[in-house]
C-alpha cells in the first residue's frame, strides 16, 4: 500500500532490514517474520470494553499504524494518521488441544504486510476459565519487547476505561526512533569505527568454528562433501526443508530456586549465566571446543522512551568467546559479562554488515553459517503487566530460517525458569533439544552449587 501524497516516508532501519533479510532465504514461508504471542489472565475481562481499549492503544502505539510498500526493489514504510479496528473475534475454547490448534494455525498463516495487514488480534476465553489476548504481528512492526509493551499498555488502558484507574503514561514514539536509527547508520565515521572494531574482534581468535547442538555431524558432512577437512562454517540455509518445531520446558521450582538464589547472591546477568551453561553442553559434544559463537538478541532500548515504545529495535550481537577449561565457573561468567559490556558499546553496527564482514574475512559462501544458535533472554518481571496476573505463551511458526533459536525467561508468577527452543527438524531432532535442555539445567546447577569448579570439571561431569 503506497502512501498518500505528502506523507513522510522512511527507509527500513537495520533491525527491520535484518527481519526482511530472512525472507530471502525463506521465501516459501513468509510467516517466519511474525511474532505470535498471547497472555492469559484469571481476572475477568469485558471484551467489549477491551475492543474500545484496543483502538485507543492503536492511537497511542504508533508502530501499530505502520504500513509498508516496495518500490524499485526497495522497501519503505510510513505511518497512518488513523487506523480503527472495526471488529475483533472472540473465541471460546473448551479444551487445551482446541485452543492450541486454533492459535497455532493462525500463527502459521502469513501476515500480508505489503497488503496493509500488519497484525491480527483474537480475544478468547481459555479452556481453563481464563481470559486471553492473542496477537500475531509482523516482526517489522514489533519485536518481543514491543509485544510486552503492547500487552501491558493495553491492559492499562482497559483498567482506565473499566475501573477508572489513571491512564498509563504516554508511550514512546517509534517514529522518533526510526529517525534516530537512520541517522546512526548514516554516520560514515561511526560505521567505519565499528567495522574496524569487529574486524579486530574476529581476527584475534581466527576463523570461528561452527559448533552445533547436533554435534559435529553437519560440519563433518560438509567437510566430506567439499573435500576440505579444514572447513569451519557449513551451509545452513534451506528454504525448502525449513520445517520447524517449538519445544517448551519448565525448570522445576526446586531447581529454579537454586539457580535464582545463585543469580541474586552473585549479581550475575541471567543472559550470561544461561548462555554459559548452554555453551558447556555444546562444547562437550563438539570435540570439547573452547571456542563458541552464538548470536544473541539485544533489545537496544536504551532510553525510557524506547523501553516504553513499540517497533522493532532488537538486533543480534555476535557473541563469540573463547573459554579455556581451566577457568572456574565464576571466572567464565566474569569473562562473559566483560564481553557483554563490550558488545553493548558496539550494538549500533548493523548485524547484516557484521555478517557480511565475517563472510569476507574468512571467505565464507553467502549461505555459510559460523554461529550455531540465536539466543534471547526475556527480562519479564512481576510488574510487567501493571499488576495483572498472566501466563505468557508463544506459538510455533512451523517454519524457520535458522537451525536453532532458543529463548528463556524467569516467570515470577510461577517462580520457575522457562525455556523454549525453535528448531529446524531436518537438522536438529527433539532428542538433540531434550539433551541441550537437560544438560543446560545440569550445568546451571553444578555452577550454582560450586562456582569454584573449573569448566573442565563441569565438562567431565556432564
Amino acid at each position: 500500500m503506497k502512501p498518500k501524497a505528502g506523507t513522510e516516508v522512511f527507509e527500513l532501519i537495520p533491525s527491520q532490514k535484518m527481519i526482511n533479510f530472512m525472507l530471502k532465504y525463506s521465501f516459501f514461508h513468509k510467516q517466519v517474520i511474525q511474532i505470535p504471542m498471547s497472555i492469559i489472565t484469571s481476572t475477568p475481562i469485558d471484551f467489549d470494553v477491551l475492543k474500545k481499549a484496543l483502538n485507543i492503544e492503536i492511537e497511542r502505539n504508533d508502530c501499530m499504524r505502520l504500513r509498508f510498500y516496495k518500490e524499485h526493489g526497495e522497501f519503505y514504510q510510513y505511518f497512518l494518521d488513523k487506523y480503527v479496528v472495526d471488529d475483533v473475534p472472540v473465541v471460546t475454547f473448551s479444551t487445551e488441544e482446541e485452543q492450541q490448534a486454533y492459535l497455532t494455525a493462525d500463527a502459521r498463516r502469513p501476515i500480508r504486510h505489503l497488503k496493509g495487514e500488519d497484525f491480527r488480534i483474537i480475544f478468547f476465553r481459555s479452556f481453563d476459565g481464563g481470559y486471553g489476548i492473542y496477537i500475531n504481528i509482523t516482526h517489522l512492526c514489533m519485536d518481543a519487547a514491543a509485544v510486552f509493551v503492547f500487552f501491558s499498555d493495553l491492559l492499562g488502558v482497559y483498567d482506565h476505561l473499566k475501573n477508572g484507574k489513571p491512564m498509563p503514561r504516554p508511550l514512546g514514539e517509534y517514529k522518533k526512533t526510526i529517525r534516530k536509527e537512520l541517522a546512526i547508520v548514516a554516520d560514515e565515521k561511526k560505521m567505519k569505527e565499528e567495522e574496524e572494531f569487529y574486524t579486530q574482534f574476529f581476527l584475534k581468535d581466527g576463523d570461528p568454528l561452527y559448533a552445533g547442538v547436533h554435534g559435529p555431524e553437519l560440519l563433518e558432512k560438509e567437510r566430506k562433501r567439499k573435500h576440505d577437512p579444514s572447513l569451519r562454517a557449513p551451509s545452513c540455509f534451506d528454504p525448502i526443508h525449513d520445517k520447524a518445531e517449538l519445544a517448551k520446558f519448565d525448570v522445576s521450582k526446586e531447581d529454579s530456586d537454586k539457580i535464582l538464589a545463585f543469580m541474586q547472591s552473585s549479581g550475575v546477568s541471567p543472559e550470561c549465566l544461561v548462555q554459559l551453561a548452554m555453551r558447556l553442553h555444546i562444547s562437550k559434544i563438539n570435540y570439547r571446543t573452547n571456542d563458541s559463537y552464538f548470536v544473541t538478541l539485544c533489545t537496544r532500548r536504551r532510553t525510557l522512551a524506547e523501553k516504553r515504545s513499540g517497533g522493532t529495535l532488537a538486533e543480534p550481537l555476535p557473541w563469540r568467546i573463547v573459554l579455556p577449561e581451566e577457568l572456574t565457573f565464576t571466572e567464565a561468567l566474569d569473562k562473559m559479562a566483560e564481553l557483554q559490556m563490550t558488545l553493548f558499546k558496539h550494538m549500533d553496527y548493523p548485524y547484516l554488515e557484521c555478517r557480511e564482514l565475517v563472510r569476507k574475512l574468512f571467505d565464507y559462501s553467502p549461505i555459510a553459517a559460523s554461529s550455531s544458535m540465536m539466543f534471547s533472554w526475556f527480562p519479564i518481571g512481576k510488574d510487567t503487566m501493571n499488576g495483572w496476573d498472566y501466563e505468557f505463551t508463544g506459538y510455533s511458526l512451523g517454519r524457520y530460517i535458522m537451525p536453532l533459536y532458543s529463548f528463556a525467561m524467569y516467570d515470577a508468577h510461577s517462580g520457575c525458569f522457562k525455556f523454549s527452543y525453535m528448531h529446524r527438524t531436518n537438522m536438529i531432532t527433539s532428542e538433540h533439544i531434550k539433551a541441550l535442555h537437560e544438560k543446560t539445567v545440569r550445568a546451571l546447577l553444578l555452577g550454582a552449587e560450586n562456582p569454584d569448579r573449573t569448566l573442565g570439571e563441569i565438562l567431565d561431569i556432564l
